[in-house]
């Protein structure tokens, strides 16, 4: 039987894995779909440091990777090499990774009323 382990890991280390190309999105899963207010809400529920849900990874033996289907997505698309294979796969927490990159590279713009503090 598989072992679960759960693991708080801060923003900057998923960031940081997937700038690695440690980060895979199976092909099961859908693609991005989510809308501006949903962008914003979430970077604004971070701002507020305000729980933002689960990330749920999954580190399959290195055998099965050879045969998985990968979606090409922001999550997976810093890949240095296109043979380098992830470390872990990407089951729940895609849309929340995805937008969390298309802010911080500028893809998606959030802005943030100094004033009001809002978003």
């Amino acid at each position: 039987m598989a072992k679960l382990t759960r693991m708080e890991k801060p923003m900057n280390v998923i960031i940081e894995e997937r700038q690695r190309g440690e980060l895979g999105l199976p092909e099961i899963q859908r693609g991005y779909v989510w809308k501006q207010t949903q962008v914003r809400d979430l970077i604004e529920s971070m701002y507020k440091n305000y729980p933002c849900g689960l990330i749920l990874y999954w580190k399959p033996p290195s055998e099965m990777l050879d045969n998985l289907q990968l979606r090409e997505s922001a999550i997976s698309s810093s890949r240095a090499s296109a043979d380098k294979k992830p470390t872990f796969l990407v089951l729940d927490g895609q849309q929340r990774i995805t937008s969390i990159m298309r802010v911080l590279e500028g893809t998606t713009e959030v802005y943030f009323n100094v004033e009001e503090e809002k978003f």
